[in-house]
Order: structure tokens, then sequence, then C-alpha cells
């Protein structure tokens, strides 16, 4: 359960990080400014945005081939997937639950008979415990304010759409990470896409529209969680 908590917890929390990256400026003339000055606008409109959603499919490690996840300031609601398995997660508080699969427990070691008690309940590790600890430090699979400006040379790709959303394209020429910028509104970064064994994509949406979630009810807390 630990192992698999942690997994969770480097693409949840890496996807709070991934918020501290980008944001508002009015973002009239957007596309003729330097690829330097785009990622700064978008980095000051994500901080001074307060919830955003953001969902991605590929290769994220450790079998996780897709996500999507609500952030609200520093708590986070959604899920993740391995293969047949969908895992859902909140993190409120510092507070973590899981709720998952049979499968999810049995590939992990676990008992058929303690797999199927555990299927489909939220399971809590409450704040401060080791592993709601290894959620709160494993924050880098999703770090897009890392991954494109620290590596490489930052280049323009010029302008496009995605989704309908007229954006300007930023590039590291290192390793063709692109990252698409709204050019319209607040400066948020719209998609980001990274080609490596598999194209792995990333989605933000929903900016300044999602709501304060609650804990589930009635979760399993685990045992010293």
């Amino acid at each position: 359960m630990s192992r698999r908590s942690e997994r969770s917890a480097r693409v949840a929390f890496a996807a709070a990080s991934a918020a501290m990256l980008l944001a508002a400026c009015g973002a009239a003339g957007l596309a003729s400014e330097s690829p330097s000055q785009i990622l700064a606008a978008a980095r000051t409109a994500v901080l001074n945005a307060s919830s955003y959603e953001i969902s991605g499919t590929g290769d994220f490690g450790s079998g996780i081939d897709r996500l999507d996840f609500k952030i609200v300031g520093t708590n986070l609601n959604g899920t993740f997937g391995e293969g047949a398995s969908t895992i859902d997660v909140i993190v409120l508080d510092g507070n973590v639950y899981l709720k998952a699969p049979a499968g999810y427990y049995t590939a992990d070691g676990v008992s058929a008979t303690e797999a199927a008690t555990l299927a489909s309940t939220w399971v809590e590790a409450t704040a401060g415990s080791s592993v709601a600890g290894d959620f709160s430090s494993l924050s880098d699979l999703t770090d897009i304010a890392a991954e494109l400006p620290n590596t490489g040379t930052l280049i323009s790709k010029g302008t496009g759409t995605v989704d309908g959303q007229a954006v300007v394209i930023l590039a590291d020429s290192s390793d063709g990470t692109t990252l698409a910028v709204a050019t319209s509104g607040a400066a948020y970064p719209v998609q980001m896409r990274k080609v490596g064994s598999a194209t792995t994509t990333f989605d933000l949406f929903n900016w300044n529209a999602l709501t304060p979630f609650t804990a589930p009810p009635n979760p399993l807390t685990l045992p010293g969680g």
C-alpha cells in the first residue's frame, strides 16, 4: 500500500506543483512577446489562480497512464489510472484518501480476501502519517515549471489552437517538449506535450471555476495513519 501511495502521490502533488507554474496578465499581444516573457506571464497567471483542472494521458512511469485532477488551493480531488484500474484520490488539508478496485491491491501483493474488503472503500492516511508524508514529498512528474524553462533553450513555435482556444506555443529545443499558452484573457497554460518513449500530454482548464470539496464519508483509516 505504501509503495502504491507514493506512486499516486508523485502524480497528485506534481499536479499541484504544476499549477504553480504559469499565469495572469492581459494576454493582448502575447504572441509577439519573447518566449521568456510569455513564460513569465503564464507563471504569474497560475500563481494568481484559485483553482484549475489537469488531465493527462501517456507514460507517467510505474504503470500510470492517465490522470485527471481538480486542484483547489493546495487540495486535490480526482483520479489516476493504471491499465484497467482507475483509482480515486483526494488530498485535503494534508489528509490523503484513496479508493481503488481489488486489482489495484492484489497487484501489490495484498491477498484476494483483503483486497475484496478494501475494494471501492475509501482508505485514509491522516496528515502527519508516513503515508500522507510520502504523498506530500513527491512532486516531480507533472511539474511543468521545472520541465520547460530549465532544460535547453526555450523557443517560440508560433500560434495555433488547442480545443478551439487560441494559443502561442513554446518549445524546449533540447527535447521537443511544448507548452501552449492562451493568447486571450489571462495567460493560462492550455496544454503541455512531452515526447519520449511515449507522448505524454497534459491539458489544463477550468481555471478559477472549481469549488472546494469535502472529505469522503466514513473512510477506513490506515493503522498509524
